[in-house]
């Protein structure tokens, strides 16, 4: 595989496009185990699918956003991007195909916008913590240099305005954004980035942009991030950590349910410290070796789980993916999935252009 100069457009194009094969895999290879007790597995670890791959929600939504994101052409009018993120998102909820275990917050919290309310209202979005918000986010975290962090909390909130859903969805579009930099050390990071937010050396905490969104409901970014850290993000984040390096010197098959001591991914914090922990045993080939796990056999153990299996692997996927800038990353670890015809084209479609242009960090 050759890869585009790393920092180009073109690089950043393939990137973005390997995480949406990859967040799409990881969805079909999980949705077809949801809700099946991990010691009920057919496999372990599970297999991919036979014939053609149905994706979830968890895909559907993130094609969503991709959408509400292209049509914007001034990301500094928020009630726009709001408007054109909540649009999208309604199309999906009344989308004949949205029969795939939608989840609960985010159909309530739509129903409540369909019905007028504003997501900051009372009775607008749920207070929610669920892993919604963070299923979804690849394409903000592919965003333009200033909006990027404040577009990621602005789709979460939309649906899930809970602390505890917005700080692990900053967490995780900073790892996608910067995958190749990250790779292998993706909690590392994510718990360097919590300490800077408690000891108030994070950038985030006066980035303009989030500050905006986040104002209708919080005159102090500082403090709303660390009430989503200290209401249970750090603790996961940390014990996930922990669970790296009791697996690093283990065999993939003695790896057992990955989310043992960290959490079932239902939950925003656990599905993103779950991806990370996945991710790293992906991505570890430039610092230590060979990897533990190929791509392919990170979704396949991120689908063998006791918990939400399809976001866990999606968002695994979505990661792992956006750490390649080589072309046909996927295709080149043998993973060339067929999926619906309607997603094939949607997928192909967005990973052919960048959400409002270029990252460009």
């Amino acid at each position: 595989m050759t890869a585009p100069a790393a920092g180009s457009d073109t690089a950043l194009l393939v990137r973005y496009g390997n995480a949406l094969t990859g967040l799409a895999a990881g969805d079909a290879w999980g949705y077809q185990v949801e809700f099946t007790p991990y010691t009920r597995m057919p496999a372990y670890p599970v297999a991919p699918p036979a014939g053609r791959w149905v994706i979830s929600d968890d895909t559907q939504m993130t094609i969503a956003l991709h959408q509400a994101l292209a049509e914007v052409t001034d990301f500094d009018d928020i009630e726009t991007v709001t408007a054109a993120i909540t649009r999208q998102f309604l199309l999906w909820q009344v989308d004949p195909d949205n029969t795939r275990a939608p989840g609960r917050t985010c159909m309530t919290s739509l129903h409540n916008l369909r019905a007028g309310a504003r997501w900051y209202d009372t009775d607008g979005a749920v207070e929610s913590a669920g892993c919604g918000a963070v299923m979804r986010l690849v394409p903000t975290a592919f965003a333009p240099d200033s909006y990027w962090l404040g577009l990621t909390a602005l789709q979460a909130v939309i649906t899930h305005k809970h602390p505890r859903a917005v700080v692990p969805a900053l967490l995780l579009a900073d790892a996608t954004r910067h995958a190749p930099e990250y790779r292998g050390r993706f909690l590392e990071h994510a718990l360097t980035t919590a300490a800077q937010i408690y000891n108030g050396t994070s950038a985030w905490t006066t980035d303009p942009y989030l500050r905006d969104v986040l104002a209708p409901i919080t005159g102090d970014v500082s403090s709303y991030l660390v009430e989503g850290l200290d209401d249970g993000t750090a603790d996961i984040l940390t014990a996930a950590a922990a669970r790296l390096d009791q697996l690093r010197p283990l065999p993939p098959a003695e790896f057992g349910d990955p989310c043992a001591g960290i959490g079932e991914g239902w939950e925003s914090a656990s599905a993103v410290a779950l991806a990370l922990l996945v991710a790293d045993l992906a991505t570890t080939s430039d610092i230590a070796g060979t990897a533990a796990l190929t791509g392919p056999e990170a979704l396949a153990w991120a689908s063998t789980s006791n918990g939400d299996s399809d976001s866990i692997a999606c968002i695994a996927g979505g990661l792992i993916g956006s750490a390649h800038p080589e072309h046909g990353y996927w295709a080149a670890m043998g993973l060339t999935p067929t999926f619906e015809p309607r997603y094939a084209d949607e997928i192909a479609a967005a990973a052919s252009r960048l959400p409002a242009g270029a990252a460009t960090d």
